[in-house]
């Protein structure tokens, strides 16, 4: 499944998706009610998701993400 957010959303660390992930984790959600969510609403496979939780949270860099979004022809 296509991810449902564009490059500009995905590089604005304040973007609401981030924000929505933050809140899940703070709120403790597990990582794979979170990564689970994520592909719900927007889209994605299970590596993109975990990613979009790592950048969210500040455990990897947007750089990361967008790599191997690239690699997928994002």
């Amino acid at each position: 499944m296509d991810l449902k957010v564009g490059r500009s959303t995905l590089l604005d660390s304040d973007a609401v998706e981030y924000q929505w992930i933050r809140m899940m984790a703070t709120e403790g959600c597990t990582r794979q009610v979170i990564n689970t969510s994520i592909q719900r609403c927007l889209g994605g496979d299970a590596e993109t998701a975990d990613l979009l939780r790592k950048v969210a949270t500040k455990q990897c860099s947007v750089n990361e993400l967008l790599t191997t979004l690239e690699s997928q022809h994002f």
